[in-house]
């Protein structure tokens, strides 16, 4: 059987009216699906359309919704033929067919209002246009191609969805595109942030460092102007002071509000430190030049210099600028500068008497052995407006100092 619009309506396979009809994409030919799947079991992916022999993809069978809709007509005609059908409305013979709802309807239908101004045929009329006739066991049709109306939705179709998964597919990128450069803008903005931040910290490095190259160049022109004395003025020292040691010694007298309570016995000074055998001077510094002189021993544990007034008295310490110790530490035959928590200088020698040398307004404490006339150790930078400096003195074991001025 053939439609009107020259699609067939049986299968050439079973030579039946269709049963969930399907079309081959790459030729267009319709089988029902069944018929076609035993006709194709030679392969899970690739098949030939029994038709035309042409190679198909079995994931492009579609299931052609037209074409059994006309089988649908055609066996609604095919019944109707015949035999007279009644009405089940008006129970009047079904003579004539309505093309819009695609039924038999009778001579009391037409003339309702449900089928006023429809397409209605005779039923003859309807059968030849359907050509829709008796199918003989055996018989095989000539198969028609696909009508180009179908072929050309089929396109439209195609065409329609790969232009919406090309907009789903630049909506995608446009999607990652804004999320890379936001992750780009946030990635820079750290690393600008980690430039700065070492920027910064060089720059704080360098100050230093040209601080304390300015002081140990000051240190350095005055040892070569020295090295260029005779050395009878070397040697020379007068008034048992050395040329090259800052001048202008200072009265120590030492606070007993601040003595450990083993160098006092009152019990009743509360700025004195708990933990130590530390003490401070009376006097604070912070403008001039300042000087005295430590006689000190090989004996036990000593440290001497200068310290904050600030400093923690109540608990552990840690001689260190850091924590406002600027201290020369004698331990085990050894005499150290304290630099900071974790590192100490040694200078040399094992000097018996020591010079502290407090220059408020050059920000230096020097350290010198009085009776070698040599500089063991300077700090540069040392704070001393706002807070007074005081001479500080450690004693420990067997330790003994005497302070001159």
């Amino acid at each position: 059987p053939q439609s009107e619009d020259g699609e067939e309506s049986a299968c050439s396979i079973c030579l039946d009216y269709f049963r969930d009809p399907v079309s081959i994409t790459e030729c267009g030919h319709n089988f029902c699906r069944a018929c076609l799947s035993k006709c194709s079991k030679e392969s899970d992916r690739k098949a030939s359309c029994p038709q035309c022999k042409g190679t198909f993809q079995k994931r492009n069978l579609r299931y052609n919704r037209h074409l059994a809709r006309i089988v649908e007509i055609a066996r609604k005609i095919k019944g109707a033929e015949g035999k007279v059908q009644l009405c089940e409305k008006h129970w009047e013979p079904q003579k004539l067919f309505c093309k819009d709802h695609e039924a038999p309807i009778c001579l009391v239908c037409d003339r309702a209002k449900e089928h006023k101004d429809h397409q209605v045929v005779p039923l003859e009329e309807a059968s030849q246009e359907y050509q829709v006739g008796d199918i003989l066991p055996g018989e095989r049709l000539t198969p028609f191609p696909a009508p180009a109306a179908h072929s050309r939705l089929s396109t439209l179709s195609l065409q329609e969805q790969a232009k919406a998964e090309r907009e789903e597919m630049v909506a995608q990128f446009r999607r990652l595109h804004r999320f890379l450069e936001e992750q780009e803008k946030h990635l820079l903005a750290q690393v600008d942030q980690l430039q700065e931040q070492i920027a910064r910290k060089a720059e704080d490095n360098l100050a230093r460092l040209s601080k304390e190259l300015s002081s140990l160049e000051g240190i350095m022109r005055e040892v070569e102007e020295k090295s260029q004395q005779p050395a009878a003025e070397l040697l020379q020292v007068g008034g048992g002071r050395s040329p090259h040691i800052p001048q202008g010694g200072a009265n120590v007298t030492l606070d007993p509000d601040t003595a450990h309570p083993r160098l006092l016995l009152s019990e009743d000074h509360k700025s004195r430190f708990s933990n130590f055998l530390f003490v401070l001077g009376c006097e604070g510094f912070t403008v001039g030049r300042h000087s005295w002189k430590v006689r000190v021993g090989s004996e036990g544990k000593w440290a001497v210099g200068v310290a904050r007034e600030s400093v923690n008295r109540k608990g552990p310490v840690h001689f260190s600028p850091k924590e406002g110790f600027w201290v020369l530490w004698y331990s085990g035959d050894t005499c150290k500068a304290c630099i900071n928590l974790s590192f100490a200088l040694p200078v040399s020698g094992e000097p018996k008497t020591i010079r502290v040398s407090l220059n408020c307004d050059g920000g230096q404490v020097a350290f010198y052995d009085a009776d070698r006339e040599m500089l063991l150790y300077a700090f540069s930078g040392v704070p001393c407006a706002g807070e007074p400096l005081f001479p500080f003195f450690y004693v420990y074991g067997d330790a003994l100092l005497r302070i001159s001025s």
